[in-house]
């Protein structure tokens, strides 16, 4: 068989399963045909695994980028029939059974998983691309992470630069994403950086969270939703309903009633859309261009790819609801693709996919979450947390991983210090 980075006519040996993303969808995939006769190829353009829920906690400092970014290869070494490599898609051609790479030859396949993910969706807000700070990727968590220091910093050399907004951080989204952010910054602002710059008035350093609906995490029920907004407000953040960001500037946040925000930092969560490659396919896609799938995660008419995670438009088969954009629902289904297309290679039927719901959650700050089951009963405060703790514990990747995990939660629960607030300058001889 030629290598896996090349297009070749001899790769029938064995069937090759083409596994586009290193997230929690891909890799759920590539594991579950662990025992299968088949070569598995995973590629992606990082060389690294995200554990995206704990995003928040890496831009603010409570978690070490090694404990949110693993690398990719270090999770198949006991995987022989599974090659990792670095690349970004060009270009997929569902009739030839090939995708193309913008660093290596393309690679033609016997079946396709495409777990290619999201990317924000701004929603054509003016200058929110260029002067805001998602959170979806290392990257983002790392780059606001370095922006907010970078901004105390200057302000404690430069103290008038407090009243012009330096310190201020608008927060966009009431959803899971904006809520444990928010909480997070305030949490670091309130405890922390008053200790590191005690020069400064922590105390006029303004959080604002705006959501454009009339409630914080529609999701939940009324209590969840009064308990959210009260608790962040406790916790010294701003809320602001019913109003949608207009435009955003390096220093100037503007809502569309015409309130200006004097803020230097703006933290975008309100909202995703598939990534750029599903376009690609030349498919119908549905809203946000997630791709449609048949109840066995399969693209209509094309058997043989199966699309996953934040890229797809799953419909659940109990409540015939799409499922939303969480990691737990990007891991069942990768494991279910990666099942069915074992069942396949063994020359049995694929199954349907049943999402199990372990619940809705999120994180307000220290000892204060929440978190809604799939019958619908409410939890709130300690006893979300634990629960929180608990299941984001077993989506770590490695034991390692949750070794790091609960070392840091644990040191930050007892001691309330958070030891990554440093930056390293990279230009420096």
């Amino acid at each position: 068989m030629a290598a896996a980075g090349t297009s070749d006519d001899a790769h029938a040996a064995r069937p090759r399963v083409l596994v586009l993303g290193g997230g929690f969808a891909g890799v759920g995939a590539a594991r579950q045909l662990k025992d299968a006769d088949a070569d598995v190829v995973l590629v992606d353009k990082h060389d690294y695994h995200t554990f995206q829920p704990l995003l928040y906690q890496l831009a603010t400092d409570l978690l070490e980028t090694a404990a949110v970014g693993h690398p990719l290869r270090d999770l198949f070494h006991e995987q022989p029939n599974v090659a990792v490599h670095q690349a970004s898609v060009t270009g997929i051609d569902l009739a030839k059974r090939e995708v193309r790479f913008a660093e290596m030859a393309p690679v033609s396949y016997d079946y396709l998983v495409l777990a290619v993910g999201a990317q924000v969706n701004f929603f054509g807000t003016e200058g929110a691309a260029e002067h805001g700070f998602p959170m979806y990727t290392l990257s983002d968590a790392v780059r606001l992470k370095e922006h907010v220091l970078q901004r105390w910093e200057a302000a404690d050399r430069d103290p008038a630069l407090v009243e012009d907004g330096a310190l201020n951080v608008v927060v966009v989204g009431g959803g899971a994403t904006g809520i444990e952010t928010a909480g997070a910054l305030a949490e670091l602002y309130r405890a922390e950086f008053a200790k590191d710059y005690p020069a400064l008035p922590q105390e006029d350093a303004r959080i604002v969270l705006v959501e454009a609906g009339p409630a914080l995490l529609t999701m939940f029920k009324s209590d969840i939703r009064d308990y959210t907004k009260r608790t962040l407000e406790k916790f010294g953040v701003e809320v602001v309903l019913g109003e949608i960001v207009a435009s955003v500037g390096p220093t100037r946040v503007t809502l569309k009633s015409g309130t200006e925000l004097e803020a230097h930092t703006l933290v975008w969560g309100a909202g995703l859309q598939a990534a750029p490659i599903a376009a690609l396919l030349g498919l119908e896609l549905e809203k946000g261009n997630r791709v449609p799938v048949e109840a066995d995660l399969s693209v209509a008419e094309h058997p043989e790819v199966f699309a996953v995670g934040d890229v797809a438009w799953i419909t659940d088969t109990k409540t015939k609801q799409v499922l939303p954009q969480l990691g737990s629902v990007a891991l069942q289904a990768g494991e279910r693709a990666g099942e069915n297309i074992a069942l396949r290679l063994a020359g049995k039927d694929p199954e349907p996919f049943a999402y199990h719901d372990k619940g809705t959650m999120a994180t307000i700050g220290r000892g204060a979450a929440v978190m809604q089951t799939a019958r619908g009963k409410t939890i709130k405060g300690k006893t979300a947390s634990l629960a929180w703790g608990t299941v984001h514990l077993a989506l770590l990747s490695t034991g390692e991983d949750r070794a790091k995990a609960v070392v840091d939660w644990t040191w930050a629960g007892f001691s309330h210090e958070r030891p990554g607030r440093i930056t390293v300058r990279t230009d420096e001889e």
